[in-house]
């Protein structure tokens, strides 16, 4: 009669010290993550203090905030970085919530905002989109550059009453304040400048 309760005992034990040895597995790949997490953090830190030396070591000449870099050598993500820390780049808004977003941000900060309304089968907003991108880079320490496909936002194209692409809409403390359509570089860039002082 000693014989069956012994060994249950001892299962029980057994089964106790393997969930122990499961959640301490648990808890080190729990942690392991973590600081692969804060190690790839740190990393992109480290890339974008790294080609931002790189330029000023270089001697290349000087953009806003200090801060160039070649097309041809850099990674994209680096490009992302740079551009952040620049102020110049453009900007993808797939919902009308996040166009939103963006559009209060920039007039808590008194930039203007610009939007571009596109589409991928627009012949002409393909011929536009190198324009666009430069001058982000030109005027992006006082404005901010957004696109938006309208095949993939139709809210955004209704509420602004774009009907036709490539419509540029200028906004400047929340309010549409200028539009252009067509794909007209010299008259987009003048409307930038002017509007974003």
């Amino acid at each position: 009669f000693f014989c069956t309760s012994t060994p249950r005992r001892n299962i029980q034990q057994h089964h106790n010290h393997i969930i122990h040895i499961i959640l301490i597995l648990l808890t080190l790949r729990l942690n392991t993550l973590l600081l692969l997490t804060k190690m790839k953090l740190e990393l992109t830190s480290l890339v974008a203090l790294f080609a931002a030396l790189s330029c000023v070591m270089a001697g290349s000449s000087p953009r806003p905030f200090g801060i160039t870099r070649s097309p041809s050598t850099t990674s994209k993500s680096t490009d992302i970085i740079l551009s952040s820390i620049r102020g110049g780049a453009v900007h993808e808004s797939s919902t009308l919530a996040d166009l939103d977003s963006k559009i209060q941000s920039a007039a808590l900060q008194n930039k203007l905002t610009i939007i571009d309304f596109t589409a991928t089968w627009c012949g002409p907003c393909k011929a536009i989109a190198p324009v666009y991108k430069e001058l982000s880079e030109e005027f992006g320490s006082n404005a901010q550059f957004i696109k938006v496909d309208v095949d993939v936002n139709p809210e955004a194209a209704q509420k602004f009453g774009v009907s036709a692409m490539p419509t540029f809409v200028f906004i400047k403390g929340g309010e549409v304040v200028d539009r252009l359509m067509g794909a007209n570089a010299a008259r987009l860039k003048e409307l930038i400048a002017e509007w974003s002082l």
